[in-house]
């Protein structure tokens, strides 16, 4: 089982280049923490809701060497939702993702949101 190149929506793609101007994080540095937000949120996201208009983005590119980690959480997720990783991974990654940018795009407005929402997540302040 292998992640496939992944195609956000463009809305996901606007979003994490707001992001970008915000804070100089790169969309895929932010997208791996997109990610996890929208895998932390206990309900499944529904692929239908996000369009493949946006860019393409390679798993190495993504998840750099966190391939491997990234890969676990999914089936993690996936089997925690009922769904078979083997038929949903990529859709299910695909929905994760823009959700994730969504969710990501309105909690920050500069860098130093960033920094705080990270440490929020880690259990921090």
């Amino acid at each position: 089982m292998r992640f496939g190149r992944l195609r956000m929506s463009s809305r996901s793609q606007n979003l994490l280049a707001i992001v970008k101007g915000k804070t100089g994080i790169t969309p895929n540095v932010s997208g791996r923490f997109a990610l996890c937000l929208s895998l932390k949120d206990p309900s499944p996201p529904n692929p239908d809701e996000y369009d493949e208009k946006g860019s393409e983005i390679l798993p190495s590119v993504l998840f750099g060497e966190y391939e491997d980690m990234y890969m676990a959480l999914m089936v993690m997720r996936l089997r925690r939702d009922g769904l078979d990783p083997e038929i949903y991974l990529n859709r299910m990654l695909r929905a994760h993702f823009n959700r994730g940018a969504i969710m990501l795009h309105a909690r920050i407005r500069n860098l130093d949101d960033f920094y705080g929402m990270v440490s929020v997540e880690r259990g921090g302040a």
